[in-house]
């Protein structure tokens, strides 16, 4: 197992009513705030923290952008709040499932908004009380299954996307399944040029596959300026898979309407000049009640060493899900260590008021920061400081 389930029981027999509502849930060992039907509401924006540089946006749709430092590092293009909203047709998350059923195969695309009336669903979402993980939720109440994908961080590693499809029903399904990542930036996109002319970077888009190991490599072919110099670029954003042996990898989006239409697939390792993605094609049979995990893992700016360290690491799959693993809990410690030392963790006898004070600590750290050490300050840099101010 790639990594540590969420499984959670479905009431599958109780139909969605469309009406929204907020509650308080345990997944795993972590309590979240549920929003059920989520899809009822409008479109609104959910910010991702982690105790180390990550910086993640994402709507309630799907949609997202995230990077590390600054948007100078960002791994899915850098927009506004309302281009967000309407990004999930082709940035980020993708996930296609042709279900195979007795006499016909029948496709279901999860959190799809041009798919509304196909389906009887519930569309739910989860977010950590800590705010560092975000889960998407959705049950096809009519091919009784239920599919969710859960948002996470590493210092190590980057952005950790986990992913768990689940039977519901009293039979053993047969699914293939095309899912993964979409508009993936090359490292060394200059924000910029990204926003106003992302036609010229996508001409320098260079990405690879290495078919052993299915690490890929999302380059700028060369670094982009209008002056007549050398500009190599010289750092990879990274993305790899972990959970299913027998797999086909496409580094682009060129084959995902064949797919929904039924057709077979072909692993690319090399494509030029297009956006870069990444998505995974494998088969699957699910037996009663049983589910079945795996994640994505995605980073910016690899240098050849570090991307070469990866690669390694790769030939043990089981090992490294397991330090990913480690490295997501460290982070989550190190984040409620940093909060604590704010003042931001209350119990009271209602949840929800010492959920809102941790949000409001929360924004107010990360508008301001907080003391290194308490509420104690190196001397020379108190100085520095006055001079600077006064």
């Amino acid at each position: 197992m790639a990594h540590k389930s969420t499984h959670m029981t479905v009431n599958f027999s109780a139909r969605s009513d469309k009406a929204s509502s907020g509650h308080f849930v345990s997944l795993g060992n972590q309590r979240f705030y549920q929003i059920r039907n989520v899809d009822s509401l409008r479109p609104f924006l959910i910010s991702v923290v982690s105790s180390d540089d990550h910086w993640q946006f994402v709507s309630s749709t799907g949609g997202l952008t995230a990077g590390r430092v600054s948007p100078d590092t960002a791994l899915f293009p850098y927009i506004t709040v309302d281009k967000l909203h309407d990004s999930s047709t082709h940035t980020g998350c993708i996930t296609v499932f042709r279900v195979k059923g007795l006499h016909e195969e029948r496709v279901w695309e999860p959190f799809n908004q041009d798919q509304h009336d196909r389906y009887a669903f519930s569309r739910n979402l989860y977010k950590t009380l800590g705010g560092d993980a975000l889960c998407f939720e959705e049950v096809n109440h009519d091919l009784q299954l239920a599919f969710r994908y859960t948002w996470r961080t590493s210092r190590e590693y980057g952005f950790v996307r986990q992913c768990e499809i689940e039977n519901l029903a009293q039979t053993p399904i047969k699914i293939d399944l095309l899912d993964g990542l979409r508009n993936i930036l090359p490292a060394g996109t200059p924000p910029y040029i990204q926003t106003v002319s992302s036609n010229l970077v996508d001409a320098y888009k260079w990405n690879e596959l290495d078919g052993d190991t299915g690490l890929a490599l999302f380059t700028l072919y060369a670094g982009i300026t209008d002056r007549a110099e050398p500009y190599e670029s010289m750092k990879a954003s990274t993305v790899f898979c972990l959970g299913f042996a027998a797999r086909k990898v496409m580094i682009s989006s060129a084959q995902i309407g064949q797919f929904r239409r039924g057709g077979p697939v072909k692993q690319e390792n090399h494509t030029r000049g297009v956006r870069g993605a990444y998505l995974l094609n494998a088969t699957l049979e699910l037996p009663p009640g049983k589910s079945k995990t795996w994640q994505f893992v995605a980073d910016i700016e690899k240098t050849q060493s570090q991307v070469l360290g990866l690669r390694q690491r790769l030939s043990d799959p089981a090992e490294l899900a397991q330090s990913i693993d480690v490295s997501i809990e460290q982070g989550s410690d190190a984040l409620t260590r940093l909060m604590a030392a704010t003042d931001s963790l209350q119990l009271t006898a209602e949840e929800s008021v010492s959920a809102h004070h941790y949000a409001n600590v929360m924004f107010n750290v990360l508008r301001g920061g907080t003391l290194v050490d308490q509420y104690d300050a190196p001397a020379e840099d108190f100085r520095q400081n006055v001079k600077h101010f006064n």
